[in-house]
Formats: structure tokens, C-alpha cells, sequence
């Protein structure tokens, strides 16, 4: 399978705010960052997963979308390709 070209040369995510409710991304969204710790609920490969995340961290995944439900951490945006 061929890279997309962003991936190919390098090109750097956008971040996007999700407004710390249910939000699904416009691309493909390979992780995310919390400004303020907590629980934050989200969708990956067909699953809900809730994780605690410490504030300023930024986490490498595959997002399909974010749920508000179970979500605590404010700040959070998507890094999206």
C-alpha cells in the first residue's frame, strides 16, 4: 500500500481543536494533545477507549472520532493529516 503523498514528504499534521466533545476528525487523525489532564474518551480501529492522560502530553494513534461521554481533560486537540 502507497504512502499518502503528506506522508511521503514530510508534511507536518494541522492540529484542530475538538472542543473537548464528540468530534470526528476531517482526515486521518494520527493522535492528539491534552492541555489539561484527565480521562479522554475516543474511538480507534472500531473501539471506545477511555485513558487517563496527563496535561501537556501528546499521544501517537489512529483516532476515528472523539466522544464526550467519560472525557474529563479539557485543551484536547487532533492531529490530523
Amino acid at each position: 500500500m502507497a504512502k499518502p503523498a503528506n506522508l511521503s514528504n514530510g508534511v507536518a499534521p494541522f492540529w484542530v481543536e475538538t472542543g473537548d466533545g464528540n468530534f470526528v476528525p476531517s482526515g486521518n487523525c494520527i493522535g492528539f494533545y491534552v492541555e489539561v489532564g484527565g480521562d479522554v474518551s475516543f474511538v480507534s480501529n472500531g473501539n471506545t477507549i477511555t485513558r487517563n492522560f496527563q496535561p501537556s502530553q501528546i499521544v501517537s494513534a489512529q483516532i476515528e472520532s472523539f466522544v464526550a461521554a467519560g472525557t474529563t481533560a479539557t485543551g484536547i486537540c487532533a492531529l490530523v493529516i
